[in-house]
């Protein structure tokens, strides 16, 4: 649900029979695997209370309204070593529409290399068709349960056509929720299921480029599958995202809303198998 690409609207969910990778799913593929980009967001490279943006090749081509500036590394909170980026919902200051129906967006971009290690996107070739991108999420806050999203942390991998592969995430209405292809912005979610707050999730994406299908998984349980229908071999970049719905009169800032809502990323990582590989 980046912003803005036109989407289609229908999803069809893909049978596990269908899903001809999940025959050798639990078998370790290790050797086969190559990480296009892995990180734990940690020193050197990362100093706390840095920006992310414009770090280890994040993007800095990201526009004003969608809060570029408010992805932060931090060592407040990790899933391991001792730091992760953290985007306050305090810190997400409202885009006059431009995002509708949200009111804020943060949008987080690591472009992949290509083969002369230039930021234009991993083209899935040979024997390797399975990309995976996984990282670990927290929905951290002190507030219930809201009815319908209201704050929400996703990941989303994007093809050389501007389409999304999938984007799965947490909502503050206490669930992981999964998403179809190319899905466009407050798109009905396709799968959920229940999570606690405070807490963290390892979430995986597996995109499977023969078969052209995207598997979603938590913490190593599997949770569906869409269809992903495009016509690109290309794997462009990756993103992590954070969405805050309209907050009455304030847009932003410690009386907002929002401002209860704290978005965490940590070991943020992309590969490409030959097989399909352990979800670990």
């Amino acid at each position: 649900m980046e912003f803005f690409t036109p989407p289609p609207r229908s999803f069809v969910v893909v049978a596990l029979a269908l899903m001809g990778v999940f025959g050798s799913l639990g078998i370790a593929s290790t050797a086969q695997a190559v990480t296009l980009y892995a990180t734990g967001f940690e020193q050197p490279t990362f100093q706390p209370g840095d920006q992310l943006l414009g770090l280890d090749g994040w993007s800095t081509a990201v526009p004003p309204f969608l809060n570029p500036a408010a992805a932060i590394i931090t060592n407040a909170a990790a899933k391991s070593g001792t730091q992760s980026v953290e985007v306050h919902g305090a810190d997400l200051i409202g885009s006059d529409g431009i995002t509708a129906p949200y009111d804020a967006v943060g949008s987080y971009r690591r472009p992949l290399l290509d083969q002369n290690g230039e930021p234009n996107g991993h083209t899935m070739t040979g024997g390797k068709k399975l990309a995976r991108v996984d990282a670990n999420l927290m929905l951290e806050t002190n507030q219930k349960k809201t009815k319908g999203e209201f704050f929400s942390l996703t990941i989303s991998p994007r093809s050389g056509n501007g389409e999304s592969y999938g984007e799965i995430g947490l909502s503050s209405d206490g669930t992981v929720e999964a998403f179809g292809f190319n899905a466009a912005p407050a798109t009905d979610r396709v799968f959920a299921r229940p999570i606690r707050f405070n807490k963290w999730y390892h979430i995986t994406m597996l995109i499977d480029f023969a078969n052209r299908t995207t598997s979603y998984f938590i913490d190593d349980q599997f949770i569906g599958a869409v269809p992903a229908p495009s016509s690109s071999d290309l794997l462009l970049r990756c993103a992590m995202l954070v969405f805050a719905r309209p907050d009455g009169d304030v847009s932003g800032g410690p009386s907002s809303k929002r401002a209860n809502y704290t978005a965490r990323f940590d070991n943020f990582r992309v590969s490409v198998h030959s097989s399909a590989p352990e979800i670990d």
